[in-house]
């Protein structure tokens, strides 16, 4: 058996990282030297930062600051015609986000239209009926 798979074994085993440790040195092994060096250290944006809303916070001020970072993202979208030929026409997410007006892009649109509509009607028609179908 390898050193790793009997390093995971003991780890399965032990209590905590403490008895890890003094099972691993008993068998005379030793903890493996980490593959690369630690990456630069983490900051603390504090909160009212998209930043801090992408890792995790949802307090009202980071979600104000992600949802202000979204508007300024599809504003400068909007603002180069290029960025939609780049993202692709006849997508929903070009007419919403990047404001293409082009044939295919509001096809695109008319169906998720058209879709969403008959999803809200089918599912107003199950709750009528009790959820039988």
């Amino acid at each position: 058996m390898s050193d790793r798979k009997v390093m995971l074994v003991v780890a399965g085993h032990a209590r905590d990282a403490a008895d890890c440790r003094q099972l691993l040195d008993m068998l005379g092994l030793a903890l493996p030297k980490p593959r690369r060096a630690p990456g630069r250290p983490t900051v603390d944006h504090g909160h009212g930062d998209h930043r801090t809303y992408i890792k995790g916070c949802r307090c009202t001020r980071c979600r104000e600051a992600m949802r202000v970072r979204a508007v300024e993202k599809r504003a400068a979208w909007r603002s180069a015609p290029s960025a939609a030929d780049r993202a692709g026409h006849g997508k929903l997410s070009t007419y919403k986000n990047y404001g293409c007006r082009c044939e295919p892009c509001k096809a695109a649109n008319t169906e998720a239209t058209r879709a969403g509509r008959a999803a809200r009607r089918e599912k107003a028609a199950l709750a009528e009926t009790g959820g039988a179908r």
